[in-house]
């Protein structure tokens, strides 16, 4: 009976953890659940005729999304010796990949918001007798205040990943 409820939990995860992905990655469904069933099954990983039966894909559409992530170095695949079949799993460097680029993304946001906030105090000074309508900085100021910490948190975080990987 455990291992029915944690079965059903684990159904339930995937398809809560399928639409997270779905949207923040922006990748189809099906794809999106490729990964969250990849994800709660871990080191074993999963056959192709596994998630086709698991998640009442089609072979076709299955095997697609497969290529695709293998493309984008989401998942990558093991074999065993006397064993015809591949076993999908998450490619171990994919989160250390995926911070790298939140990292980048933030850097831009970064400079940007720098460059915004220069213009703005510019416009500020150019026209200090409407006081009233001038810009507010302090947004910019806890916005970057707010991406440093985060990229502070994530570096260290990375870093942690990356050391793990090289044992």
């Amino acid at each position: 009976m455990e291992l029915e409820a944690l079965n059903e939990e684990k159904h339930i995860l995937i398809e809560r953890l399928g639409v997270h992905i779905e949207k923040k990655d922006n990748i189809p469904p099906l794809a999106a659940r490729i990964l969250s069933t990849l994800i709660l099954t871990g080191k074993n990983g999963c056959t192709f005729d596994e998630l086709v039966n698991n998640l009442q894909a089609s072979k076709s559409t299955v095997s697609t999304h497969l290529t695709n992530l293998q493309h984008l170095k989401k998942i990558t695949y093991y074999t065993v010796c006397g064993d015809r079949k591949k076993y999908f799993i998450m490619n171990p460097k994919s989160m250390i990949l995926s911070m790298g680029e939140m990292l980048d993304t933030w850097e831009k946001e970064k400079h940007l918001h720098i460059a915004i906030m220069n213009y703005k105090e510019k416009i500020n000074h150019i026209e200090p007798e409407n006081a009233d309508q001038h810009f507010d900085l302090e947004f910019h100021l806890d916005y970057l205040n707010y991406l440093e910490q985060a990229s502070d948190s994530i570096k260290r975080i990375r870093e942690r990943l990356l050391e793990k990987h090289k044992q």
